[in-house]
């Protein structure tokens, strides 16, 4: 049995998901706890190239978490279709 995804649910998953993700991201910029990750994320991955965060702005944290649903809507969607057009031709 062929299972057929529906492109706009896993758009609107992935988007969502990718959206959250960012939210999370803002959420930790505005609370001031960003550095410390990004911080600790290099020191795990042995990088030591230094970033600094920079001060939090709302209008841009609300572009970014927009773009970033968005992006992830396309690439589920994307995603979704490949499927769904591999499983035809398989």
């Amino acid at each position: 049995m062929k299972t057929t995804l529906n492109k706009t649910q896993f758009g609107l998953a992935l988007g969502t998901l990718f959206g959250a993700l960012h939210l999370l991201w803002v959420i930790s910029v505005g609370g001031k706890i960003a550095q410390g990750l990004v911080d600790y994320w290099h020191g795990v991955h042995f990088l030591t190239e230094v970033h600094t965060i920079g001060a939090f702005s709302i209008g841009p944290a609300i572009i970014g978490v927009i773009i970033a649903f968005i992006s992830g809507y396309v690439l589920g969607w994307v995603f979704a279709a490949l499927v769904n057009w591999y499983g035809k031709k398989v």
